[in-house]
């Protein structure tokens, strides 16, 4: 699954590159619209650790963390509300060792959060949504006939899917009980 992710992610950030998140602003200035991200970012979805972002902002970090919520089912997004799974840092972390992806992403991430109707659909900031709201602004750039919008929506999803079920705390959603050959689980005990 992290093969395909990470394939899914470098073809979504093929299309997210500065030129293009650069025409999307420039769409969005000629249009007359401004960002709408004025609005402070919720508690509970900044870093609870207060550590270092490498990559990402606190407000990105805030829009990854709410969109990954959306994406990954209400069982993942169990995890990632009670902070079993800390989809934020891990995606930081990830993104900080592929360097030529973490500019595309971000460039999403600012669009998800600030850009507004046509472009987006909405008007007020990603995080600032209902989950029912967030669930419509996924789904309107899921299924838009623009590649820039749907790319998008597959770079976080993949980075969603990859960074939850990257995280140990993630194996009672698949019931994969880990690495076998280690001290928990022999080799004898993986075959029966």
């Amino acid at each position: 699954m992290v093969a395909s992710e990470t394939a899914a992610l470098t073809r979504a950030a093929a299309t997210l590159n500065r030129r293009a998140f650069l025409r999307l602003v420039a769409v969005a200035t000629a249009a007359g619209l401004a960002p709408s991200g004025c609005d402070r970012v919720p508690e509970p979805l900044l870093p609870s650790d207060g550590g270092t972002l490498e990559v990402l902002s606190p407000r990105s970090y805030a829009t990854f963390t709410a969109a990954a919520a959306r994406v990954v089912g209400p069982a993942g997004a169990a995890l990632i509300a009670a902070r079993s799974i800390d989809v934020g840092s891990a995606a930081d972390a990830w993104l900080a060792r592929e360097p030529s992806l973490a500019g595309p992403i971000g460039h999403a991430l600012v669009a998800l959060e600030h850009g507004v109707w046509p472009l987006v659909a909405k008007v007020r900031p990603f995080t600032a949504l209902a989950g029912e709201a967030q669930d419509r602004v996924l789904d309107d750039l899921m299924r838009s006939r623009l590649d820039l919008k749907q790319a998008i929506f597959q770079g976080v999803r993949s980075l969603a899917l990859l960074t939850l079920y990257s995280s140990p705390a993630s194996r009672v959603l698949t019931g994969y009980p880990g690495p076998f050959g280690n001290t928990r689980i022999g080799i004898a005990q993986a075959m029966s």
